[in-house]
């Protein structure tokens, strides 16, 4: 479900229940890409991603009112770590069912080749930040992916700035040596360069 769909559900239940209708639209157009990136990072297929999205900002819109102004984002990590680790242990207990995942809409710009090689990065970082402990993939992915600044991280993994600092710089660190390795290994099979 795209942000259309979840923009005429957000409208039937603001006409009923939130008096403010203009900051709440405002606030998902402006966030919602962001909230969605969160949960497909977070591991979520683009189906289960768009379904939790609407979960994050139909908790959002409730509470729009205590959210501080500046700390938006932070509330919407928060949030949407909450909603996919919810997502993540609902299907661990359904059997699996077979998915299909369709891709999608390719721009005509970029050619196939430049698109197979920004999916195969994006795989090899998905694949890296997964293997990171939590701590340190979820400062790299607000700090470095999402261009938060050190304070909203802070903020929105409840941790001191130092620490943010510190994890950032072992994230990277980490990821350079992961990287690294993969390189080296790709060169003895006649892969990646």
């Amino acid at each position: 479900m795209a942000l259309g769909v979840l923009m005429v559900q957000l409208g039937a239940l603001m006409a009923r229940a939130v008096p403010d209708a203009r900051r709440t639209e405002a606030f998902v157009r402006e966030h919602y890409a962001f909230a969605w990136r969160i949960l497909r990072r977070a591991g979520l297929s683009p189906e289960d991603a768009d379904d939790a999205a609407q979960r994050v900002f139909l908790i959002a819109t409730e509470r729009l009112a205590d959210i501080r102004p500046g700390s938006e984002r932070a509330f919407l990590f928060r949030t949407a770590a909450h909603v996919a680790s919810k997502a993540h242990r609902s299907r661990r207990r359904r059997p699996d069912a077979p998915s299909i995942e369709v891709d999608e809409a390719v721009d005509a710009a970029p050619s196939l080749e430049d698109l197979l090689d920004q999916r195969r990065a994006r795989d090899i970082l998905d694949g890296i930040l997964a293997e990171l402990p939590l701590d340190l993939s979820a400062v790299f992915v607000l700090f470095d992916i999402e261009g938060l600044k050190k304070n909203e991280v802070a903020e929105a993994l409840a941790i001191p700035p130092g620490t943010v600092a510190s994890r950032l710089k072992r994230a990277r660190e980490e990821i350079e040596i992961r990287v690294a390795r993969l390189r080296a290994r790709a060169r003895t099979k006649g892969g990646m360069p």
